[in-house]
């Protein structure tokens, strides 16, 4: 476990870095989608209360997206952690006092996060 850690970390970093997402590094994330969804929802929700914590979320979410472009087959695997993005989505949603928040697929393959805002 600490070893796909490491690599899926390592991929992530890389990404944030360049920009850029191989068929190989995606085919990394499609392996260890569990490592990583586990990881970095895990800091999300222990930083809920801070401004860092939705960026963190959002980045998460791109990850995956860019992932997901080269080996589509990372969205089926997301099934297991819709509860747990709702339940995210929802906490960064009250912190960030938004009306609510959207949570939906669509092609080309990914996932997208919307917050509303009332208008003051």
């Amino acid at each position: 476990m600490v070893g796909q850690r490491e690599t899926v970390l390592a991929v992530l970093q890389q990404w944030e870095n360049d920009g850029v997402m191989t068929r190989d590094k995606a085919s990394i994330v499609e392996k260890n989608i569990d490592t990583l969804m586990e990881m970095e929802l895990r800091e999300i929700e222990a930083l809920v209360d801070e401004a860092a914590a939705f960026a963190r979320f959002i980045r998460l979410i791109s990850f995956v997206n860019v992932a997901a472009l080269m080996v589509p087959s990372i969205i089926k695997k997301l099934e297991k952690w819709v509860k747990r993005l709702m339940a995210a989505a929802n906490a960064l949603a009250k912190k960030l006092q938004a009306n609510g928040f959207s949570i939906s697929a669509g092609l080309p393959v990914g996932v997208s996060v919307g917050l509303s805002f009332p208008i003051t």
